[in-house]
């Protein structure tokens, strides 16, 4: 419950756009913000080597039909992620933090709407947080 409950509390956040979390329906509606999150895993331990932090990975690609919908769409995912913290019952949660992947918007080739590839740029993020 707890990987899934810091999913839930991240991808809250994401408002005001449309969002699928782990898989696309095969007839989306454009743009969108796919989501993907680990589990969330151990980034420090005591020195006894209990657990203090664990770190939860997210990816989300925004998917439009013109460059102008992506950036659009990638600014509300920006405003709506960075530096926010999630409210998670049984956590103290840091900020989210955007990490930069150096990833262009590209066409998807495998996938032609009206004659066109629909364009999707990817960025990641990462959330710190300890169990109270």
């Amino acid at each position: 419950m707890t990987g899934d409950a810091l999913a839930a509390g991240f991808e809250a956040l994401i408002t005001g756009v449309t969002v699928y979390k782990d898989k696309v329906p095969s007839t989306p509606s454009f743009p969108y913000v796919f989501v993907v999150t680990n589990f969330p895993t151990v980034a420090e331990r005591s020195n006894a080597r209990s657990v203090l932090a664990r770190v939860l990975k997210s990816r989300t690609q925004v998917v439009g039909l013109t460059g102008a919908s992506v950036r659009i769409v990638a600014q509300k995912l920006t405003d709506a992620l960075e530096g926010k913290r999630p409210d998670v019952p049984g956590w103290v949660l840091g900020s989210i933090e955007s990490v930069a992947n150096e990833q262009p918007m590209l066409p998807d080739e495998d996938v032609t709407i009206n004659g066109q590839h629909p364009l999707y740029q990817p960025f990641d993020w990462i959330l710190t947080g300890s169990q109270v």
